[in-house]
């Protein structure tokens, strides 16, 4: 009789090791987009916030010149690049430094009228607007009203955050009182001032999707290790409502129709080695693979220079619906350079 230790593993437990592997990848990967969702007005009161990376040099101009204002700066100007932006926001770095970070020049300011009340405004140098709506759009606040005064901007209890032109703002008070978000609000407007007209025109990739079923301030732009899958970046979702059932549409511009196509067959090819199955019937969209994964459905398409899809869909019907949408109008639609 042969030894149990020596008996090869059941096909059951290696199916059960490799669906506990995944699910460990899916939870890790949870985990990892999840860190982006720490409000940053939380973060910008931590003690840890108002440590200095650099001495301070009173003698530099204010980051915004709110003279004449009623608004006084309450700290000398920090600036902080890619090697020192761990030291003003630990632990969430990474996120700004995969879209393409260039610079952080924070300040605190002052209401004259509002005694040891102040405004921390934090300016990120994104280098591009693109890269500044990318990190402006991953931490947008669930149910955050927008501030129709700029043209991507919202606002929450204690702070202000936009985007205009290369630049990605915070503008976070220590208190959620009328007088301090004024105060954001006139600081906003100095910087936008001083700073050029950034335009008002749709959002970076918004002319991507199409309108029916499209939820409002959805907007993402993934710079990087989009879904957990590395070769995904600069990776467009939306989110839409079909038929009651929320789902979300993706669209990757790339180099070429070529690039586009090998990296959809390769996304499909990683999702079957995870565990996906190859669900039966004619595609939504021609070449379209269609995946049931979990209990979710994957389907991946490309159309010219766009990788394109539906990403983890509760019904294969509505998902359907919504790539024929996709496809439908991304044809005959090029990226812009």
């Amino acid at each position: 009789m042969r030894s149990a230790a020596h008996e090869k593993p059941a096909k059951t437990e290696t199916r059960l090791s490799i669906a506990l592997m995944v699910i460990l990848a899916i939870v890790a990967t949870g985990v990892f987009l999840r860190q982006f969702k720490i409000n940053p007005a939380v973060r910008a009161l931590r003690p840890e916030a108002y440590q200095h990376a650099l001495a301070p040099e009173s003698d530099q101009a204010a980051l915004i010149d709110a003279t004449a204002s009623g608004i006084t700066p309450f700290s000398p100007p920090e600036r902080f690049g890619p090697d020192t932006l761990y030291e003003k926001i630990n632990g969430r770095a990474d996120l700004y430094l995969a879209s393409g970070f260039a610079s952080l020049s924070t300040q605190r300011f002052s209401p004259n009228d509002a005694a040891g009340a102040w405004v921390e405004v934090f300016v990120y140098d994104m280098a591009t607007p693109a890269n500044a709506f990318s990190v402006f759009s991953m931490q947008r606040r669930e149910g955050a009203r927008s501030d129709d005064a700029f043209p991507d901007a919202y606002r929450t209890e204690n702070a202000l955050f936009m985007t205009h032109g290369n630049f990605y703002l915070e503008f976070i008070g220590t208190d959620a009182s009328p007088g301090l978000q004024q105060a954001m609000g006139d600081l906003a407007r100095l910087f936008v001032a001083s700073h050029g007209d950034a335009g008002a025109g749709p959002a970076p990739g918004a002319d991507l999707f199409p309108m029916a079923g499209f939820t409002p301030d959805s907007l993402q732009l993934i710079a990087a290790n989009a879904f957990g899958f590395e070769q995904l970046d600069q990776v467009y979702t939306a989110e839409y409502l079909i038929d009651a059932t929320p789902l979300t549409a993706f669209v990757s511009p790339r180099p070429t129709p070529e690039a586009a196509s090998a990296l959809a067959l390769e996304y499909r090819q990683t999702l079957l080695s995870y565990g996906a199955l190859v669900v039966d019937g004619p595609p939504p969209v021609a070449g379209a693979g269609v995946l049931k994964f979990f209990d979710t459905y994957e389907i991946v398409f490309s159309q010219g220079r766009y990788l394109a899809g539906v990403h983890e869909a509760g019904s294969l019907e509505a998902a359907a619906e919504l790539a024929r949408r996709l496809a439908g109008h991304l044809q005959g639609t090029e990226p812009k350079p």
